[in-house]
């Protein structure tokens, strides 16, 4: 049978499209390699959000497509380049198939129909979650991911996303929790949440406080850790937080991109116009000890130094315990694309140090402050000589993680250890045991 290697580019949500990718082919009974050189099919799974995303997804099925290193490879190329780009992507010569995002099962279509033909094309311009219920080849125990929705209503000015995913489409409360239990019993350890807009969950068939009944309800199953991610900042409500509150097994860690602060530069972006000072105030009174992730844009069109300056006192006011900040993208088919007093792109540069330096200061403080504290992490693996982990309040590939060395105890990935902190730097703890295997 032929052999299939898989490479995912971009957000977890594309993750889980590929996992369901190959969980269908390997019903089809293809053999699925971690090695694209002995691979008959090569499948790209790519991502198109801004102009590095789309270079990056460029450039890998150039590599792909050199018929001097994979001379008998097909090469498939699915996802939101697809959806961006759609047929003109037969242009980049090589590629045999094409398949859109969000449809696991269009693209094992693109795979059997390649196999006899060329320039094969298996999407429709607005992607559907009816596969979204589609087996998966899990591939980051201890913690998955699992979608809870497809597509975007906020229409952000600055957004591809309802362009290339469409508008928001949530899947089944039902179907969420069937696949919750089946992860649980395939023994995950973290359910993380995920969505283009989670807190939005529901709204689009007029569910209310979607979100908040789902959380309570998976919240029920015994996973020790269920974690929320892409929570869009105007749909969190006191609801919500009392779930959290309520539920200890829902991570202390909130993710909120509030993308900018400054009115003027909010209302250009079609952002809500809601004071964010206080709502970080309101999360953090009705969850203490939460830990929350945000996201910055900088070098919006028309963004002055005074629109900046007060994006850069929030920062230093509010305190964030992570943040990543992304300097603006002029895309085509955006809102934004033909607004005017575009910012140069050095202004953007100097702005995006100027954030990450506050907030370098910031997180250095915060994490040396839990020197000689416990705390309960998740290990992972080991990395060189050191077991690596994370505590609830840092997700996975983007946030810090837990260091400790290895002792007379031994740790396997998805094991729970209390751990005392050492010392720390302005990512990352270091830490040594102090209990054993939870």
């Amino acid at each position: 049978m032929e052999k299939i290697f898989l490479l995912s580019l971009g957000c977890p949500k594309n993750l889980v499209d590929s996992e369901n990718i190959l969980a269908l082919l390997g019903e089809k009974q293809y053999i699925i390699t971690d090695s694209p050189d002995e691979a008959d099919i090569i499948i790209v799974n790519t991502c198109a959000f801004l102009k590095a995303a789309v270079r990056e997804s460029k450039t890998a099925i150039k590599e792909f497509t050199d018929k001097k290193k994979y001379k008998a490879a097909k090469v498939i190329v699915c996802g939101c380049l697809v959806q961006r780009f759609g047929e003109k992507l037969f242009d980049m010569h090589g590629i045999d198939a094409i398949a859109g995002a969000g449809s696991p099962q269009k693209v094992v279509e693109a795979v059997e129909k390649a196999g006899k033909n060329s320039r094969v094309a298996c999407f429709t311009p607005v992607p559907d979650t009816k596969d979204i219920n589609a087996p998966r080849m899990l591939s980051t125990y201890p913690y998955a991911y699992i979608k809870i929705s497809e597509g975007c209503n906020n229409l952000c000015s600055y957004c591809l996303i309802p362009k290339l995913r469409g508008r928001l489409r949530s899947r089944n409360e039902d179907d969420i929790f069937e696949e919750a239990e089946s992860l649980f019993g395939m023994g995950i350890k973290e359910l993380i949440l995920i969505a283009q807009d989670t807190a939005g969950y529901g709204s689009d068939s007029g569910r209310k406080n979607g979100l908040e009944k789902l959380l309570d309800r998976l919240a029920k199953i015994s996973f020790p850790w269920i974690r929320l991610m892409y929570a869009h900042p105007a749909h969190i409500n006191e609801g919500l937080l009392q779930v959290i509150s309520e539920n200890r097994n829902i991570c202390r860690y909130l993710d909120i991109p509030l993308q900018h602060i400054h009115p003027e530069i909010l209302k250009k972006m079609n952002r809500p116009l809601i004071d964010y000072g206080k709502l970080v105030d309101t999360i953090r009174k009705s969850v203490p000890d939460i830990r929350l992730r945000t996201t910055f844009i900088v070098g919006f069109p028309g963004e002055t130094d005074g629109h900046f300056k007060r994006l850069l006192e929030f920062v230093r006011a509010k305190q964030f315990d992570r943040l990543g900040v992304f300097r603006y993208s002029k895309e085509k088919g955006t809102d934004a694309y033909a607004m005017s007093e575009h910012v140069r792109e050095e202004i953007k540069l100097e702005r995006e140090k100027l954030v990450m330096e506050e907030q370098k200061k910031i997180s250095e403080k915060a994490l040396s402050k839990l020197a000689g504290k416990e705390i309960e992490a998740l290990v992972e693996g080991m990395e060189r000589n050191f077991y690596a982990g994370r505590t609830q309040f840092d997700a996975p590939e983007i946030d810090g993680k837990i260091y400790f060395k290895k002792g007379t105890k031994t740790y396997n990935a998805g094991d729970f250890c209390r751990l005392r902190i050492i010392s720390s730097d302005e990512h990352d703890l270091f830490a040594v045991p102090a209990c054993n295997v939870i």
